[in-house]
């Protein structure tokens, strides 16, 4: 499983209908090399995440982060406070992808901007780019399985 996360604002989204493939793959397949997947995958979307984020003083590309967090799941954090306004804009600006926009209403204010910080998208992108791979690495995998 992988995770988008940002950690200071408990933002989390992770690959929908992910833990049934496993626990079906679990079943059949050898988990350390499953697990080496995913690993692989969250190290590949830190890597991204890292290159396509934007540069001040390097803060947010150093705070950036991959990490285990159980059997088959790995997380990619970004560990300053800013990410997810860095990564969604504010104010009239702001851009969400439907599938984080109920993850994105905690993030919203109440105080009306009139220009607002334009979004400059790091990690949603790494993250999109990753979990089409996973699920090719695994397709890859399986078919290996089943030859």
């Amino acid at each position: 499983m992988l995770v988008y996360y940002h950690k200071y604002n408990k933002m989390a989204e992770s690959v929908k209908g992910l833990q049934s493939l496993l626990k079906k793959l679990e079943k059949i397949g050898d988990v350390k090399e499953i697990d080496a997947i995913a690993e692989g995958i969250s190290m590949e979307i830190q890597l991204d995440a890292v290159q396509r984020a934007p540069v001040d003083l390097g803060k947010l590309r150093q705070s950036i982060y991959q990490r285990k967090i159980g059997e088959l799941k790995y997380e990619v954090v970004v560990g300053v406070e800013y990410g997810p306004y860095v990564e969604f804009g504010t104010g009239p600006q702001v851009k969400v992808p439907p599938e984080f926009a109920v993850m994105a209403l905690k993030f919203k204010g109440n105080v009306t901007l009139k220009t607002g910080m334009r979004p400059q998208p790091y990690l949603y992108p790494a993250f999109v780019k990753g979990r089409l791979q996973y699920f090719k690495d695994l397709e890859q995998y399986f078919k290996r399985l089943t030859k």
